[in-house]
């Protein structure tokens, strides 16, 4: 895979509201109390293909909670052309709902289909790359999601710190 650095990496998930909120959030915790120096220079932020509420779901926003993240400034947002168009990297959840349709979606951007990854793809699993939506799933199941979703982005900065070297 030819990267060039790596500035700004979007989480995008259906609705910004589960899955792509809490990557966004493990991502500048980790930033914050892991890898300080090495990712001083990237920028994370979350969207959904759809966004229809502001605040993140109970679940994840008890998961963030019981980790000590700081949320306080989410708000929810639909992904546009400009968001798209200044991201470096954009980390999606599953491939028919998130990378596929953003790649239909903005169809005319220029090498979108090589910067948009599944998160669990990108942070190099082999299998089973899709994390599903949880919303409506009991929350031991959902905490779940959270978990290898917290896993991916851990890897998933790994790989940027090795990229942006």
């Amino acid at each position: 895979m030819e990267m060039g650095k790596i500035r700004n990496v979007l989480f995008l998930c259906s609705g910004n509201t589960s899955r792509s909120p809490a990557a966004e959030y493990i991502a500048k915790w980790l930033k914050a109390t892991k890898f300080r120096d090495e990712l001083k220079d990237v920028n994370f932020d979350s969207a959904g293909l759809y966004s229809y509420y502001k605040r993140p779901q109970e679940p994840t926003a008890k998961y963030l909670q019981s980790k000590n993240i700081d949320f306080s400034d989410f708000e929810g947002k639909q992904i546009d052309l400009e968001l798209i168009s200044k991201q470096d990297l954009i980390l999606g959840f599953e491939e028919q709902w998130h990378k596929k349709k953003l790649i239909r979606k903005f169809k005319n951007l220029e090498n979108l289909d090589k910067k948009t990854y599944l998160l669990l793809e990108f942070a190099g699993e082999k299998d089973n790359l899709e994390l599903i939506d949880p919303i409506n799933l009991p929350v031991e199941e959902y905490n779940k999601i959270l978990e290898k979703i917290e896993y991916g982005v851990e890897k998933a900065l790994k790989k940027i710190i090795v990229i942006n070297k």
